[in-house]
């Protein structure tokens, strides 16, 4: 986690910039993705950060924010692309998401994503500041339901370590949600203990 400090700090001090300068003072961004998962206490590996980012008026807020990082990173070195909403088939929540990236691969590819649902604004509002992460980390509830609804063999594996450290009322909010996006019956099937096969003996190999 901590190579990606650096960059977190820069993206924090844009957005607090943002704030400051825009009427979209109520802006909340938070960390999601594989470096979520990290900071939760989990072991695994990733490239890209990954955050959720909201503001009001509503309608505008990507847009917005997309025109105000292209002219503050200008002369940088570092490319942004806007993608409406819809525009990334490869997303299944069909968000809006801006890509920070470095052509040189010095630092790694920076995707926010506009929040769509009420229950991503829900996660928003109850993120936290996470002991020396310069984001708010969106709360594991939430983020077990991002994963549910992505559905990579990778998200699936980030679910089931995730599920284990929630605690009784994490538990409670988590299936909650799950319902509610309609996907309790993929999260009971990921959970469910994996019957272990016997290997069939090689009667030709006896002696």
């Amino acid at each position: 986690m901590k190579p990606i400090l650096g960059t977190l700090r820069e993206l924090k001090k844009l957005i607090d910039k943002f704030i400051l300068t825009t009427q979209y003072k109520d802006t909340i961004i938070a960390l999601v993705g594989g470096y979520a998962v990290i900071a939760h206490g989990i072991e695994r590996t990733t490239k890209d950060i990954d955050t959720l980012a909201i503001g009001s008026p509503y309608d505008n807020f990507g847009k917005e924010l997309s025109r105000f990082l292209k002219n503050e990173l200008k002369g940088k070195g570092l490319t942004l692309r806007y993608l409406p909403r819809s525009a990334d088939i490869h997303d299944p929540f069909q968000h809006e998401i801006i890509y920070l990236k470095d052509p040189k691969g010095n630092a790694p590819r920076i995707d926010i994503i506009i929040a769509r649902y009420k229950w991503e604004l829900e996660g928003l509002l109850s993120s936290k500041p996470e002991k020396e992460i310069p984001l708010n980390l969106l709360p594991k509830p939430y983020l077990i339901s991002m994963k549910l609804k992505a559905g990579s063999p990778k998200d699936d594996h980030d679910i089931i370590e995730l599920y284990g450290l929630l605690t009784d009322e994490e538990k409670a909010k988590t299936h909650e949600l799950v319902k509610l996006i309609k996907r309790d019956k993929k999260l009971s099937r990921l959970l469910k203990p994996k019957k272990i096969e016997r290997e069939k003996e090689d009667k030709d190999l006896l002696l």
